[in-house]
């Protein structure tokens, strides 16, 4: 067979907190804010005792008041996770990185190994893995992507599941509904009410019965449920992907509250295409050019990932005067955000502030949508609305 390796670190975010603090080892812990925030992840020892992602922090003490609070490390994380999939990287070169924790191997091509030539090199990666990064992780082996992807899952932590070729169907099918990739609680909820239990229901429902509840992604899910799955490896490394956007004056440009409001709409406009996509970023980018054509860069790094433009706007005008040091008027001026996460509850720590202000700016989205780009918009746009003449917009400020 085509082997496909999914690879899955067993609760990572808490596992390297263990592993960096053998202090925290053994006992139940997890990452999370203590002040009206969530638990991002759980240790297998809180696991046991109750706490579980994303539970409110302070809910999670009082089922276990033993438990060992601490904040998140991204920089730690991502460290981690480069040292896992290098080591990935020396057994294949197909290696994708589907998010900071997952990620798959390809291995055709690679040597003529059986399958258990093959199984025996994940064995020692396992180990190496556990004894120098002191983690574990669980691995499933399919024909394709989404067999092995849920085989990964099943016999955590440190497990390894072997789905042999012509069983993908069956192994699929028997499991609940729960377990396929995509279809969210509240869809599952939704399916049952229709009797949908198990993941071969879906074939038995059909086409007809699904699209109100899967939409344009019906066809995709029937033949996923029968383990058919024809995507490839995707190479490009998850730190290499980026959302960016840059803007080249119509005249040079020397006011800095100008620059500045353009900078800000450019965050904006990616913020809404992060959101959409359901993505976070964690680093922020300037970029400027001078008439003379020199140009600059300078960056800055958030704690947490986050798609919230309120995240971003501080840092714009420090990094625009870090940058424009010389008395030159400005060509053109560029934002980029790299370092982009799966926007899941499990990488946010929020407060009651940060969740009104997620779910306003979802909301000043599907407006937007609906009724034309800046319909509603921020207090800052104002004056660039007024000097372009262009048409009024009802003005916001969250």
């Amino acid at each position: 067979m085509t082997p496909f390796v999914h690879i899955d670190a067993d609760a990572f975010f808490a596992s390297v907190e263990q592993a960096a603090d053998p202090r925290l080892r053994g006992i139940p812990m997890a990452v999370g804010g203590r002040k009206r925030g969530i638990i991002a992840a759980a240790s297998y020892e809180a696991r046991q005792l109750g706490v579980y992602t994303p539970m409110p922090t302070q809910r999670a003490l009082q089922v276990c008041p033993e438990l060992v609070v601490v904040s998140g490390n991204f920089e730690m994380y991502e460290q981690f996770s480069d040292w896992i999939f290098g080591m990935c990287e020396e057994l294949t070169p197909l290696v994708e990185r589907s998010s900071i924790d997952e990620g798959y191997m390809d291995f055709s091509g690679t040597w003529n190994l059986s399958q258990d030539g093959i199984i025996t090199k994940v064995q020692k990666l396992d180990k190496e893995i556990h004894e120098w990064l002191k983690i574990t992780i669980s691995e499933g082996m399919a024909t394709n992507k989404i067999v092995s992807a849920v085989a990964s899952k099943l016999h955590k932590p440190n497990g390894f599941l072997v789905v042999p070729k012509g069983s993908e169907a069956e192994f699929m099918g028997a499991l609940p509904l729960s377990r396929m990739p995509g279809i969210g609680p509240k869809s599952v909820e939704a399916l049952r009410s229709i009797g949908a239990q198990r993941i071969e229901d879906l074939l038995t429902l059909g086409q007809e019965r699904l699209h109100p509840f899967l939409g344009k992604t019906t066809d995709s899910f029937l033949q996923l449920a029968q383990g058919i799955d024809d995507r490839r490896i995707v190479l490009e490394r998850e730190p290499a992907k980026s959302y960016s956007q840059q803007n080249t004056f119509a005249e040079d440009m020397g006011e800095e509250d100008k620059v500045i409001s353009h900078l800000m709409t450019m965050i904006d406009d990616e913020m809404i295409r992060l959101r959409d996509e359901g993505k976070q970023a964690r680093t922020f980018s300037v970029r400027i050019r001078y008439t003379d054509m020199e140009e600059c860069e300078t960056s800055r790094s958030l704690n947490e990932p986050s798609s919230l433009e309120n995240d971003f706007y501080p840092f714009v005008s420090p990094m625009l005067k870090k940058l424009w040091q010389r008395r030159v008027h400005l060509r053109l001026v560029g934002v980029r955000f790299s370092r982009i996460y799966d926007a899941f509850e499990q990488l946010e720590f929020f407060d009651r502030k940060r969740q009104r202000l997620r779910q306003l700016s979802h909301t000043i989205d599907q407006v937007n949508e609906a009724y034309g780009k800046y319909t509603v918009q921020r207090a800052y746009r104002i004056g660039m609305n007024s000097r372009g003449g262009g048409k009024r917009r009802t003005p916001f400020h969250p």
